[in-house]
């Protein structure tokens, strides 16, 4: 088999959606699981960010790239998040999807994209030199906890929360899109991308059961959450994405564990999210720290400097300077200098919260626009 790398067309997406089902959703009818999922990755406008390996006419290893735009620490960056990486079984072993990955790197780096968020962190990942940065948190709470705090909340008696039915999803992208553009660490979205990704992702999965809440005060919309649980092991919901009111979406706790039948409720808070911490302090709750979700990998570390340079200069007074030098690269802040010795290091030291890192907060990965 020639090992041609092949880029989609519109034509060709179908295929692709088909292929990757066979790998992931072999329970489901090729074509009806992630390509419904994730129809902004599986999308005609995108063809061309879908790379491939087939055998003949049949696809038999695909890696999926959505380049992205984020927002945070008042600056914008544009960002290939990678999923969808799969490959028949029969085909396994022939490291395809490491040529592939290593084709979409050297694609994207000639693109002066500045960064890659990848959704797993499995070997195929470290070794194209990705890895796991940044920090959240992840809070808990269980049904009884919930409605004991639900008491203690100043909220008014004109908040109300209501599940938005299946086929009000979309349209509801108006209404809530204005909450999520308050957030100051998420993706660009536009209306129609928002009512893209409310009508997919585990909406349409098989064996989970994913809802979409909104809160509202006087009819006004001021927080909204995504939900979701297993049907298998439905206990636990986990939050996929809230935006708005932390206090109006803290009080609905109780009404979604209702909803679900369940017992607990799991979600994200972001490291600077002060509100949201402090309301979780006023419970008596801590916190759990943890990694951001999946991994990330410099591509171009020129222009990831170059992005950053707003926020850089803003913490530490000065500029950044960075050259490569026999793969290695100087970064230099004043009189300060680090040399890192890989992308590894490059990110590590932008991103993760350790002594002598920057500690950039970073945008979570794991919202709807996952992929």
């Amino acid at each position: 088999m020639e090992t041609v790398i092949s880029r989609a067309t519109p034509e060709t997406v179908k295929k692709l959606g088909e292929m990757l089902d066979m790998v992931f959703r072999p329970k489901q009818r090729p074509g009806e699981g992630m390509p419904r999922e994730f129809p902004h990755l599986f999308s005609e406008q995108n063809a061309r960010n879908l790379y491939y390996i087939a055998d003949g006419q049949q696809p038999v290893s695909m890696v999926g790239v959505l380049v992205q735009e984020v927002l945070f620490q008042g600056i914008s960056m544009p960002v290939a998040s990678i999923g969808s990486v799969g490959t028949l079984p029969a085909y396994e072993g022939k490291r395809l999807a490491s040529r592939i990955l290593d084709r979409v790197v050297a694609d994207l780096t000639d693109q002066e994209i500045p960064l890659m968020l990848v959704s797993g962190d499995r070997g195929l990942y470290r070794r194209a030199h990705c890895m796991p940065v940044g920090q959240m948190f992840e809070v808990e709470v269980t049904a009884d906890l919930a409605q004991r705090v639900r008491a203690r909340l100043p909220v008014k008696s004109t908040v109300q929360v209501r599940e938005i039915p299946a086929a009000q999803r979309g349209v509801s992208a108006r209404r809530l899109l204005p909450i999520y553009h308050l957030e100051p660490y998420r993706y660009r979205r536009t209306e129609q991308e928002m009512a893209v990704l409310l009508n997919a992702l585990w909406f349409a999965r098989l064996d989970y059961d994913q809802r979409l809440f909104e809160v509202t005060d006087s009819g006004r919309p001021v927080s909204y959450m995504v939900g979701y649980a297993r049907r298998s092991a439905s206990e636990t919901v986990e939050v996929m994405e809230y935006a708005g009111s932390r206090t109006a979406y803290l009080h609905t706790l109780t009404d979604i564990l209702q909803a679900f039948s369940a017992s607990a409720i799991r979600f994200h808070v972001h490291i600077r999210d002060m509100e949201m911490l402090y309301l979780l302090k006023e419970w008596g709750l801590s916190p759990r720290a943890a990694a951001l979700q999946g991994t990330v990998r410099a591509l171009h570390v020129p222009a990831l400097l170059q992005a950053l340079q707003p926020v850089i200069r803003e913490q530490s007074g000065v500029e950044a300077t960075v050259m490569e030098q026999s793969g290695a690269w100087n970064i230099s802040l004043g009189t300060n200098r680090r040399v890192c010795a890989s992308q590894e290091d490059v990110v590590a030291w932008l991103f993760n919260h350790d002594e002598g890192c920057l500690g950039i907060p970073f945008v979570h990965t794991d919202d709807m626009n996952y992929i």
